[in-house]
């Protein structure tokens, strides 16, 4: 079936407000806003002079900075509420319920976004906004998500407790009999970075006689990432897996170190995606572009963060590169998010 495209009008203080929006009635177009109707969007934006943004990426400073940014460009006002994926994503569901449309966009990963439009349907479609051209492979924006940024996964180790010439090379390398016990993990059987790591060895990686044997090592299990680090910093374990590379920037001064594996990273994307009936679709609009901007995504490279524009790497400074830019493994698949946790609960008692 095919989209239409259509446009909203708004009228307020005698301004007539555009936002181009697609209607919902099949396979995913990839219509681009045109220059005249961008320009009547920032125009509308500006006027309704906020936005509200809804994040499951709790705490980050970066996406401040970022957000800080926008309004110095627009001069659109951010009104920003963090909360877990999980509240965030009944927060909108009741709320779209009862027809109390509060937040404009909402800032998450990309198998979040594709299960929460499946099955709450709480998001719009939109036609590509400028810096949509400019998503570098293989990422690519499409008419309801938008790529940001990426989190990139490696190992942290004890560099007291792991000596240079015993540094794991490879997820292949944590194998070896000698880490057996020493290993802290993320828990692989639930949604999280212990998942990520599993489902992406196990599936697009290693294999299961590799997941059979890393079973073998006897990990521990935690759910708690950010105090993962600092327990392997005080020497409970050699090393924690998977670890966030620019997270190590909280453990500065302790003996610590995180380090891409050969096989690759598994990464989360993050971007932004536009509510239904958001109340300022066209400030919407303009955050969601200005995070696909080369000064947006600047800002993730250089605090350790995945990009996802192109011509980003060679102004990234060069000791941040193997954190923003490493060789990507790959991501977890929504579609067998049930066949990936019955494996883990299978293989990890």
């Amino acid at each position: 079936m095919s989209r239409t495209t259509k446009t909203l009008g708004i009228l307020t203080t005698g301004l007539a407000f555009a936002a181009v929006l697609l209607a919902v009635t099949g396979a995913s177009a990839q219509t681009t806003t045109s220059s005249e109707d961008w320009n009547k969007i920032v125009a509308a934006g500006k006027a309704e002079g906020k936005v509200v943004y809804y994040t499951a990426h709790v705490g980050n400073p970066l996406q401040k900075a970022i957000l800080q940014a926008f309004t110095t460009r627009y001069g659109i006002a951010v009104e920003s509420l963090e909360a877990r994926a999980s509240e965030l994503r009944e927060r909108t569901r009741v709320e779209q319920a009862a027809g109390r449309f509060i937040a404009d966009v909402s800032f998450t990963s990309d198998g979040q976004a594709a299960v929460i439009d499946k099955e709450d349907g709480v998001f719009a479609r939109h036609a590509l906004t400028p810096n949509a051209k400019d998503v570098r492979a293989p990422f690519k924006a499409n008419d309801l998500f938008a790529p940001s940024m990426i989190l990139n996964y490696g190992v942290l180790i004890n560099t007291s407790l792991v000596k240079p010439q015993d540094e794991p090379k490879s997820w292949a390398d944590l194998a070896d009999p000698k880490w057996k016990g020493r290993i802290l993990s993320d828990d692989t059987r639930a949604i999280g970075g212990g998942y990520l790591w599993f489902y992406t060895t196990m599936f697009l990686g290693l294999g299961e006689k590799y997941q059979q044997a890393m079973a073998a090592q006897e990990p521990v299990f935690t759910r708690d990432q950010r105090e993962a680090g600092r327990r392997v910093a005080r020497g409970e374990f050699a090393m924690f897996i998977p670890f966030i590379f620019p997270d190590v920037n909280n453990l500065k001064g302790l003996p610590v170190k995180v380090l891409p594996m050969a096989e690759g990273a598994p990464y989360v994307l993050y971007g932004a995606v536009l509510m239904r009936n958001a109340p300022r679709p066209n400030a919407a609009l303009l955050l969601i572009d200005f995070m696909m901007s080369e000064e947006a995504q600047l800002i993730w490279a250089r605090g350790g963060h995945g990009f996802v524009r192109n011509g980003i790497e060679e102004k990234v400074p060069a000791e941040l590169r193997a954190y923003a830019n490493p060789k990507l493994l790959g991501t977890t698949d929504w579609r067998r998010q049930d066949e990936g946790l019955a494996a883990a609960k299978r293989l990890y008692k």
